[in-house]
């Protein structure tokens, strides 16, 4: 859904409407939404792409492209959030300083309706979803507004960043100076779950020295994200076993890790970790 300009600086939250049909006030309903979506018009291209958080929201994106150079014309961030008795449709574009809510009032058949009777335009969003076809309508809830046609978009291959990151833990943990080299990039900020701070130089020399010693480390969950056909981040979590001066810790943490490809490999440029209690 393409939010337009006319979406003022509030958020308005619909409480007084009631649900139209049964089931609306669960998130469940709306599970066929999940994934990537394309539409394709003369002058824009659009994407809609939603995932799911938790069991309570789904968390979305919109973005339209000139169709000419491939620039983004607008973006926004959406959410689909199951919260008192009823479930809303939460838009939020860069030009609006609060989002825009509207409240899943309709949902039957693969006819999903949100709306919003005290907002300008629009008032009302219809989504169709009948198989890998999404139909969405914007309008102000009679004649005026647009529709959008999306086909379900095939799911973009994930960067193989994870068996470049096995081996910067195995060097790690053999403590081998030349191979950290090729694993981390010239400008990497590694910081520590204490807090502390490291550069590369730094870093491999605390390894290569004995002062941080890795003794294992084995992942749990990861998640690779791509941002570019050069750079991905991977969030994960995992379990690490390691010597601080001599102190052994076996610790359980989250991480971000922000990787370059450089050479046909994955470099880290930047590690971020926290302890789970």
């Amino acid at each position: 859904m393409k939010a337009r300009r006319g979406i003022p600086l509030l958020l308005a939250v619909l409480w007084p409407l009631t649900a139209g049909a049964a089931g609306c006030d669960s998130l469940a309903v709306l599970r066929g939404l999940l994934g990537a979506w394309e539409a394709t018009g003369s002058a824009s291209s659009f994407h809609e792409s939603w995932r799911e958080l938790d069991d309570t929201t789904f968390s979305g994106t919109g973005v339209e492209r000139l169709t000419a150079d491939g620039a983004i014309k607008g973006a926004e961030d959406l959410r689909l959030v199951e919260m008192g008795d009823g479930v809303f449709y939460v838009a939020k574009v860069a030009h609006n300083e609060l989002p825009v809510a509207f409240r899943l009032t309709s949902c039957s058949a693969g006819v999903f309706v949100f709306e919003n009777a005290a907002h300008d335009f629009p008032r009302r969003l219809e989504y169709r979803h009948v198989g890998d076809a999404l139909t969405v309508r914007v309008s102000d809830g009679l004649e005026k507004g647009f529709t959008l046609e999306f086909r379900r978009a095939a799911p973009a291959a994930a960067p193989p960043v994870l068996a470049d990151e096995d081996a910067r833990f195995a060097a790690m943990v053999a403590a081998d100076a030349a191979a950290m080299e090729t694993w981390f990039a010239d400008d990497l900020r590694y910081v520590h779950s204490t807090g502390l701070v490291e550069d590369r130089s730094q870093l491999i020399d605390s390894i290569a020295s004995g002062r941080a010693r890795y003794v294992a480390v084995t992942p749990a969950e990861r998640e690779v994200v791509a941002l570019a056909a050069d750079a991905a981040l991977v969030r994960g979590r995992g379990r690490f076993q390691v010597a601080a001066n001599g102190v052994p810790l076996d610790l359980h943490i989250r991480y971000l890790g922000v990787y370059g490809l450089q050479d046909g490999k994955w470099r880290l440029r930047s590690w971020q970790s926290l302890r789970i209690p």
